[in-house]
């Protein structure tokens, strides 16, 4: 999908430029002036693209690592909480209750909301106070789950920081106005030449192309299915749930993948879960 669009924009661009330039006749201006300032804008986008991608990939790259390690850590510390189950249905009730209720949150949310699933969190810190140490045993498997929690809950305040990590409004006005220079300048350029008729079809789209992918690192759309879904689905499945995703994410479901929950599935409690999320969201 995504490789279709970037060569959707790579047509759609070069056959702008092509219109304007060549079947409008876009005038031309002295081919010194917009030398230096098609060379000046270039380097300036250059410098600060390169800085803008290299930035956010290394973003990018924590939070994928952050995700493997909070889904580890959560499935990590469901094994170790089946240990009491056998014994105590209600640990049991409640901790899958919390935990599926934690998910689905975390599921709701978009880059940037963590903050909304702490609460989540915190509540399933509550459902400990069912468990019953009886021997060392217990008291050993007990505190694994303690470690697999404190680790989940400060993976998440960091994944909460790093979301929050986005372009600055002007950082974008800066590249856009760069591009925009950039591309008026390549307007103005004398046609006569071979190269310059290379340079009007070619450069556009590249830089197209440069400002889709600081886009997408921004909002984390490269590899959305292993990052956004996967590790929480990792989870139902750990608990045994059936998986759940939202209705404007199913395109990014694996084929493979049959059964699952959209919010309309969902039942009261965890429908209100999902809604009290779209509820914070359109308070800001």
């Amino acid at each position: 999908m995504k490789n279709w669009r970037a060569f959707i924009i790579v047509i759609i661009t070069i056959f702008t430029f092509w219109f304007i330039k060549f079947y409008l006749r876009f005038s031309t201006e002295e081919i010194e002036d917009v030398g230096i300032i098609l060379t000046v804008a270039s380097i300036l986008f250059g410098l600060l693209g390169a800085f803008f991608i290299s930035q956010l990939w290394t973003r990018y790259t924590e939070i994928r690592e952050a995700q493997s390690i909070r889904s580890a850590n959560g499935i990590s510390m469901i094994d170790y909480a089946k240990y009491f189950f056998k014994n105590n249905k209600k640990f049991e009730e409640e901790f899958k209750k919390i935990m599926e209720k934690s998910v689905i949150a975390d599921e709701s949310i978009e880059w940037g909301e963590e903050h909304l699933v702490i609460p989540y969190l915190r509540a399933i810190g509550d459902s400990f106070e069912y468990i019953k140490i009886e021997d060392e045993k217990d008291k050993i498997y007990f505190q694994k789950i303690l470690d697999n929690y404190d680790a989940l809950f400060e993976n998440y305040v960091k994944l909460d920081t790093l979301g929050k990590e986005r372009l600055l409004i002007t950082e974008w006005c800066i590249m856009i106005a760069l591009s925009l220079i950039i591309g008026f300048s390549i307007l103005f350029l004398d046609v006569s030449s071979f190269f310059s008729s290379v340079v009007i079809l070619t450069f556009p789209p590249i830089i197209v192309l440069a400002l889709s992918i600081i886009y997408d690192l921004d909002k984390l759309s490269w590899g959305k299915e292993a990052i956004s879904l996967e590790p929480n689905e990792r989870i139902f499945d750990a608990l045994g749930a059936k998986r759940f995703y939202l209705k404007k994410r199913k395109k990014l479901i694996s084929s493979h993948i049959k059964e699952y929950r959209t919010e309309e599935d969902l039942n009261r409690e965890l429908k209100e879960v999902y809604l009290k999320i779209v509820k914070s969201r359109r308070k800001k």
